[in-house]
């Protein structure tokens, strides 16, 4: 899809007022229809045809709710489900008078498709006040289409980056050209930057109607800085101040952005020197209670952001928790593990996002973000009405499978009690107990603590390549 073809589908969800909706799609159908049968050009014809299901799907996914539908914006002007249908069935006809019916099938297919979409689901729950929890892409690519399905975040890390160049290089390897050709001076962790800047602006782009609408409180996208710094404050600081620069020129305005500070000693410096600058974060590589403590406190004391978020990696503890089980002796720790997270988060709410009336601390200014999840388990019990909102990313294989099956989606979900006797079992494990327990760690432990370890020992290898590839060795 070109540009232009993308500024028209956003401009046709967030740009246009209710009571102008279908004046507009009418002219949109009427232009489309005029450019099919007036060019020779066969890809703007694929084009026109192309723009016509999109817009047919987009009028019955996720994406009017933020705008169109919203009555509290809106009130008797906001359009209603029978009329978004109604527009959507004449583009669909359309399609099919130019002789397109297989693409109004497909189109149909993918409405349905996201009718039936739990996620989509939560979304609306959440935007009714039932339910607090909303979700975000856990990829580099693809926010688009998850925007349908309600997503309101994309996070991206050198792992993901790495692999959406890996599965698509027909669109990423000319990109990654274009700047290496725009900046013949950049070495390669610069030009590594400048790619990902560039995928970051792009989904910045799809994503800032939301941060507008919702003056801040969603739409962001979460960088993550060179993970080879993760103990460097001062080169993580610098290297901050340098990227939110070119994210500021390239949005031009302030970025609807958050940098992943990582879950270290030296993290601390950089959330407390980019939060007391306006650079919202989003701490990553964090698995533990005493982590949470420490960046909650940083944040809390030290931020003018409008959001900032604390990730709690939950498979990525989970795992290796069994692995101390299963060594323990626990018959099924298979099981057990897969409350490791359940566990931490229930205490890390109460401690953190409840208000003192109600014995936590009450901190505003950084939410609870459930990541890495390893099923639908990690989805059901994430979910809160509680006062603070609880923001999930989801890997696209795991949005998939929670998709895939009609649920219970349980207002109070993240408050299922741990079945009798799994907190003693999951005791028997100490990467478990460092990570429950407030004081089961200090700060000088966290670059050691074994989760830690291996997440950024992945996050390197894969930086690593990724360098390499936008530097152009022909090992990549």
């Amino acid at each position: 899809m070109t540009d232009r073809g993308l500024r028209l589908l956003q401009s046709m969800m967030f740009g246009i007022e209710p009571q102008d909706l279908a004046d507009e799609l009418a002219a949109f159908r009427a232009e489309q229809k005029a450019i099919y049968a007036g060019s020779p050009d066969e890809t703007v014809k694929a084009e026109a045809i192309e723009l016509l299901a999109e817009n047919a799907v987009d009028l019955q996914s996720v994406l009017p709710e933020w705008h169109l539908k919203c009555k509290d914006r809106h009130g008797d002007r906001a359009v209603c489900d029978g009329m978004l249908a109604t527009e959507s069935d004449k583009s669909l006809a359309l399609l099919e008078e130019l002789g397109y019916k297989d693409a109004a099938e497909l189109a149909r297919a993918h409405i349905a498709s996201i009718k039936a979409s739990q996620l989509a689901r939560l979304t609306r729950l959440s935007m009714a006040g039932v339910t607090n929890t909303w979700w975000g892409n856990d990829y580099a690519a693809g926010l688009r289409e998850t925007m349908r399905r309600g997503a309101a975040m994309v996070t991206t890390n050198p792992v993901l980056v790495n692999v959406a160049r890996n599965e698509d290089p027909g669109y990423w390897t000319p990109v990654r050209d274009a700047i290496r050709e725009a900046h013949p001076t950049y070495d390669p962790v610069q030009l590594a930057y400048a790619m990902t800047i560039q995928v970051v602006l792009y989904n910045a782009r799809l994503l800032r109607p939301i941060w507008e609408l919702t003056d801040g409180k969603m739409g962001y996208v979460s960088l993550q800085l060179s993970p080879k710094a993760a103990d460097n404050a001062e080169v993580m600081i610098r290297e901050a101040h340098w990227v939110w620069e070119q994210l500021e020129k390239g949005l031009d305005g302030t970025p609807n952005c958050v940098f992943k500070a990582p879950g270290t000693k030296a993290g601390i410096d950089l959330v407390c020197d980019a939060v007391s600058h306006g650079m919202g974060v989003n701490v990553t590589v964090n698995f533990a209670l005493p982590q949470q403590i420490a960046f909650a406190g940083a944040i809390e004391r030290n931020s003018i952001c409008k959001m900032s978020y604390r990730t709690q990696m939950d498979g990525r503890v989970d795992d290796p928790v069994g692995d101390e089980l299963k060594d323990a002796g626990v018959s099924d720790w298979d099981e057990v593990k897969k409350w490791c997270t359940t566990a931490i988060r229930q205490r890390e709410y109460r401690l953190l996002s409840l208000p003192p009336q109600q014995g936590g601390m009450g901190c505003t200014k950084s939410i609870p973000l459930p990541a890495s999840g390893r099923g639908p388990w990690n989805i059901e019990r994430s979910i809160t009405d509680g006062p603070v909102p609880i923001f999930l990313t989801v890997f696209p294989n795991r949005q998939s499978e929670f998709d895939e099956t009609e649920r219970i989606l349980n207002p109070k979900g993240m408050w299922e009690e741990l079945p009798a006797g799994y907190l003693d079992k999951l005791y028997k494990s100490r990467l478990f107990r460092q990570a429950y327990e407030p004081d089961g760690m200090t700060v000088d432990e966290f670059d050691t603590y074994k989760p830690v370890v291996d997440t950024l020992t992945q996050f390197n290898k894969s930086y690593d390549e990724f360098v390499a590839w936008v530097a152009g060795c022909a090992c990549s």
